[in-house]
């Protein structure tokens, strides 16, 4: 079972994404993402919490598809539905607005971390506060993470930043986990089956 959980959360996949960081004093990293926010002016406490209600309605939806098409279909509706007024929402539409403006790179994401492209190398142990954003479904993500290494840089069009930046994830919610391992093994099989279709177009 432990093995099987360690599959899923190693798998990594490659992904277009908008993405920003900041790298903070041990002192901003212990008082937390919230109290940053405090200080920045940007605290919005009903964004936080629809983020992580997004995150765990979408597991519970993604397993009650497995179970029962049918009504998994209506609950997709009704969260497609809701998502649409909670992107509405200023501070959030602000974020993501001004990520979307920025020019997307090629990651490896996974369910613990991710590699992105920097323009120069970060030290190792450097904490930075992330926020990317998932070009395929726009899906936001914003937590702490540790620089682990410095490699090559994942996205071979950017040759504005030619360093590879491995990054952990730190106190990421458990939901929020999930929801990126299912976006993964969706990305995947949707890469099998077109690969299966050019297959079966190439021996007809």
């Amino acid at each position: 079972m432990m093995d099987g959980q360690e599959n899923r959360r190693s798998f990594r996949v490659n992904e277009s994404v908008y993405l920003k960081y900041d790298v903070l004093s041990e002192k901003e990293f212990e008082q937390g993402i919230e109290h940053r926010k405090l200080r920045l002016g940007l605290s919005d406490g009903a964004q936080a919490t629809l983020v992580d209600i997004e995150a765990r309605l979408g597991e519970a939806m993604f397993l009650l598809n497995a179970e029962h098409a049918k009504i998994g279909r209506c609950m997709t509706l009704l969260n497609d539905k809701l998502n649409i007024v909670i992107d509405q929402l200023p501070a959030l539409r602000e974020t993501k607005a001004s990520l979307a403006k920025s020019r997307p790179q090629t990651c490896d994401v996974g369910a613990d971390g991710l590699v992105f492209s920097s323009d120069k190398p970060l030290e190792v142990d450097s904490k930075l506060h992330l926020q990317f954003l998932l070009s395929t479904d726009n899906r936001y993500v914003e937590t702490f993470c540790r620089v682990v290494r410095v490699t090559d840089s994942p996205d071979d069009n950017r040759d504005d930043l030619p360093y590879g930046i491995a990054v952990e994830f730190m106190n990421l919610p458990p939901s929020q986990r999930e929801i990126l391992i299912q976006h993964m093994f969706s990305r995947e099989s949707e890469t099998l089956r077109m690969r299966r279709l050019e297959l079966d177009a190439t021996d007809g």
